[in-house]
Parts: structure tokens; C-alpha cells; sequence
């Protein structure tokens, strides 16, 4: 291969003409945080002629920001200015800016406010995003930069502006955050004991104690990150983005339908006295529960009383009576014996089995039931409990209960004595159901290809949509309609 040379005289020839470049001029530096501060003032005073200089102006203060989040406000402190933030007891750790609009007539850049929330015990581990619009105006004539989380018209120099405001950027953070958790639903299906993380539920917005929590159940093979259509949507409506909060319930999915439905009560009820131990706020009194397949089968025994129904469902004696470990039966009266939770005030199900489904008795959902591997309590203890009382279980949970093994997936059988016992247990809220329908023809004998109209179905529910949808009616676009309408009628007096 032949090698390639530079003449010496061409490189000196190159360097001649930098050196008469540089002696042109002295080299530009980039602006100061103290310049940028300037050039808004300037587009301030100009306003409205102004309007896209100054939101332009706007972000390159926020891309200071976002650069060093910790040191920015002292150093716009140092420039003239101050920054104004929502109170929150979680730091600030991060902001992603969005372009500005242009002709549009709206003031000010769309952000996320990113929060750390490694040390708070109830907001999403990925962090808490928020929506916010970034406005710099004068406050008794003193300079400031402020960041608006509601979305509303902001005054700028006497005059009334509609803000730059995304409402489903935050949602769309978080949800690329989560890919990993979007994609653990089949493997905390099959090995709920391994499960990254223990039942919870997640704050995704900052506490309002005079907004309505909507707190989102997910199902079977699921994750919370299944609701990113509904969240998004629900934040897209001022109305609705006023009057409600986000809260998401995580379990590993795979454990017996009424240990879940256990682990939502109590996760529950130490969210509701972790925000509000005196329960002063509305907030903790005004809950709407939308539960999405087993979900929605969980979240039916946050809103009825089981008295001895679905113990008797199963054994024909009480606790005291039976054989065997007493801390296991301890543990299955936590699962059989319930109260409804006063501070549920209206709840939707989408989709829900209530009676069961036909797949659990299938060979997929044998096969399911096969791979899964439960915590010990479920895999061995319950089983131990139903050999050492044959005679105390009634003829049908006997039967049920022969192979000795637990899942959701077995659990959701509609032979389970149990699960056909709290379909039946009244509901003392108001309830919706939205359920999925594959093909035209009679809704009686629809199914979304996964649950049956005869086990969605309740009687006495304020409203029922029929939605043409499979089993993933969470992501159908009537049936969020449908979820938003239910929502407003709640929120209106």
C-alpha cells in the first residue's frame, strides 16, 4: 500500500492562515449564565413582540439548570435572579427540557422535573417526574425563574398567557425508565418469591391531599406500566388532571388471587396512614380503584366485607378447628376474612374474571400453573393444611384443592369455591365494569378471547360497556373514554 505524505510547506501554509484567523479578533466566549439572564429581561420588557425570543431565552437559562441542578440556584442567585419550585421533601435531581413552541401564541418551555426518590418509601424507585412549564418573570420587581405544575394561563407584564405545557412527557419518562420492570409480568407470574421488589403502592405524582387518589391495579402477567395509555390520558384532561392523583399498586402477580388481594388491603391501608395518619384529608377518604383483569378481582375485596362467606366457602369449621401449623392458619384467615375499606368510594373493573376463566382449566393454563413456584406459605404450607383436613373443607374445595399446589393462574378457576364466594359478596360502593368483546353477536355469549361476558358480568353495577377489545381492554380507546367518563362523574358533585 502506498503511503501518503503532506508536503512540509502545505502544513506550514495551513497554519499561517489559522494564526491570521485568531489575529482577527479575540476568541468569543460562550454566554454567562449572567448574559442569558439578561437576554430574558430584554425579551421580557419587549413582550408580546417578544413572545418567541423570550421562550427561547427561557429554555437556555433551563439548559443551565438541567447541566448543574444542584449548584443553578446559587449561581442564578449570583446573576440577579432566584428560582422558584413546588415544596417537596425529595431533592431535585434532574430536568429534561423540551423545545419551545413556536407561533403558537404560549409562553414559557415544557419540562420534567426529575425527583430522587431512593430515600422516600412510596414513589416509583425510578424516580418522580413531573410535568411543569418553565417561566421567568418579576415578583415585586425582583427577577425570578419558576416552574408551573398545573398547566394553567400564566400573567407575563399585565398580559394573560396560555403556557407551553406537555402533559404525558413525565408519564413517558417514567415508562421508559421502567422497561425493565414493563417486562418482569410473565417471570413474577411464574416466580413471584423471586420478585425484584415487594408488594407496594407507588405515589407517581407529588401527594395532594385534596385530590382524589385513582389508584390503578394491574393483572395476571402484568406490570402498573400496562396503564401508561390511561395515565397519560387522564393527564391530558385539565378537569381530570385537577381533581385526581396517580397511585399504582406493584405485586408479584403470581401468588394466589386472594393473597394479592391481601397484599392490596394492607398495602393500602399503610399508604392511606403513611400520607395522612390523622386521615384529615380528603385525599384519604375519596379513593377510586380501577382494576384491570385479576385486578379487578383483587380490588373487589377492598370495597365489600367477607364476614364468614369465603372461609365457609372453603372449610366447614371454623379456624380454631383445624389441623395443623397454627401460624398457617393464621395466614389463611388473612386471606379469607376481610372488611371493606371506608376510604374506597367508587370502583372500575375492566375486564375482570370475577367468576373465573375458562384458560386456567386449559392446557395453558396448566402449563402456567406447572412453572410457577410460589413463596413457601403458598407452595407448601397451604397445601399441607388442605391434606391434614380433608374432612373440614367442603366437597368442592376438596376437589379443587386436591392437587395439594397454589397459583393465580389455578386460582383464577372458575371451580375455585373461594373465588365464585367474593363474586357473590356485595359491593357497598359504587362499581363500573368495562369489558372486551372480540367479535359481533350476542353479549351474553361474548368473551374478549380470555375471559367470558358470564364471568365480567355483575348485576347492579351503575354502568357496563361492551368495548370491542380483547383481554387488553386497558389500552382500547373506548374504554379509556369510558374510564374518563366515570371519572368526571365522580369528580362533579
Amino acid at each position: 500500500m502506498r503511503r501518503t505524505t503532506i508536503p512540509g510547506a502545505a502544513i506550514c501554509a495551513v497554519l499561517v492562515v489559522c494564526l491570521v484567523g485568531c489575529a482577527g479578533g479575540p476568541l468569543r466566549r460562550p454566554p454567562s449564565l449572567a448574559d442569558r439572564v439578561g437576554a430574558v429581561e430584554v425579551a421580557y420588557d419587549g413582550l408580546p413582540a417578544t413572545l418567541e425570543e423570550y421562550n427561547r431565552a427561557v429554555r437556555e437559562i433551563c439548559l443551565e439548570f438541567a447541566a448543574r441542578p444542584i449548584e443553578f440556584p446559587s449561581r442564578l442567585l449570583d446573576a440577579g435572579a432566584s428560582v422558584e419550585l413546588a415544596a417537596m421533601d425529595i431533592p431535585l435531581s434532574e430536568i429534561e427540557v423540551h423545545d419551545p413552541p413556536s407561533g403558537l401564541g404560549e409562553a414559557g418551555v415544557p419540562v420534567v422535573l426529575g425527583y430522587d426518590t431512593e430515600q422516600t418509601p412510596f414513589h416509583p424507585p425510578e424516580g418522580l417526574f413531573v410535568d411543569a412549564t418553565a417561566i421567568y418573570d418579576r415578583s415585586d420587581g425582583r427577577p425570578r425563574l419558576r416552574f408551573l405544575s398545573d398547566g394553567g394561563p400564566v400573567q407575563l407584564a399585565g398580559r394573560e398567557y396560555p403556557v407551553a405545557f406537555r402533559p404525558t412527557a413525565a408519564g413517558d419518562h417514567l415508562k421508559a425508565r421502567a422497561a425493565r420492570l414493563a417486562k418482569s409480568g410473565f417471570k413474577s407470574m411464574i416466580r413471584p418469591a423471586s420478585a425484584e421488589r415487594s408488594p407496594r403502592i407507588y405515589l407517581l405524582d407529588p401527594y395532594d391531599p385534596d385530590k382524589t387518589p385513582l389508584l390503578m391495579v394491574h393483572g395476571l402477567q402484568s406490570t402498573p406500566v400496562t396503564f401508561a395509555a390511561l395515565v397519560n390520558a387522564v393527564r391530558s384532561d385539565p378537569e381530570l388532571r385537577a381533581r385526581y392523583q396517580v397511585w399504582q399498586f406493584y405485586y408479584a402477580n403470581g401468588t394466589p388471587v386472594l393473597v394479592n388481594a391481601a397484599s392490596l388491603r394492607e398495602s393500602l391501608a399503610a399508604t392511606l396512614a403513611q400520607v395522612d395518619p390523622a386521615r384529615r384529608h380528603r385525599a384519604t377518604r375519596d379513593v377510586v380503584v380501577v382494576g384491570h383483569s385479576m385486578g379487578g378481582v383483587i380490588s373487589h375485596t377492598l370495597v365489600s366485607d367477607s364476614g364468614d362467606r369465603v372461609w365457609q366457602s372453603v372449610f366447614r369449621v371454623p379456624p380454631e378447628e383445624l389441623e395443623g401449623d397454627r401460624e398457617t392458619i393464621r395466614g389463611l384467615e388473612r386471606v379469607l376474612r376481610f372488611e371493606r375499606n371506608p376510604a374506597v368510594s367508587r370502583v372500575i373493573f375492566l375486564a375482570a374474571p370475577h367468576r373465573g376463566s375458562p384458560i386456567a382449566d386449559s392446557i395453558v393454563g396448566s402449563l402456567g400453573h406447572a412453572l410457577a413456584r410460589m413463596p413457601a406459605m403458598e407452595e407448601s404450607g397451604f397445601a399441607e393444611l388442605a391434606k391434614a383436613n380433608p374432612d373440614r373443607m367442603t366437597p368442592g374445595a376438596a376437589e379443587f384443592y386436591a392437587g395439594g399446589r397454589f397459583s393465580a393462574v389455578r386460582t383464577l378457576s372458575a371451580k375455585s369455591t373461594a373465588l365464585i364466594a367474593l363474586s357473590k359478596l356485595p359491593i357497598a360502593t359504587p362499581y363500573h365494569s368495562v369489558i372486551g368483546q372480540t367479535r359481533e353477536g350476542p353479549v351474553e355469549s361474548g368473551s374478549d378471547g380470555v375471559v367470558p361476558y358470564r364471568s365480567s358480568h355483575l348485576d347492579g353495577a351503575d354502568s357496563e360497556r361492551i368495548v370491542r377489545s380483547g383481554h387488553g381492554v386497558i389500552g382500547n380507546p373506548e374504554a379509556i373514554a369510558e374510564v374518563m367518563r366515570i371519572l368526571r362523574l365522580h369528580a362533579r358533585p
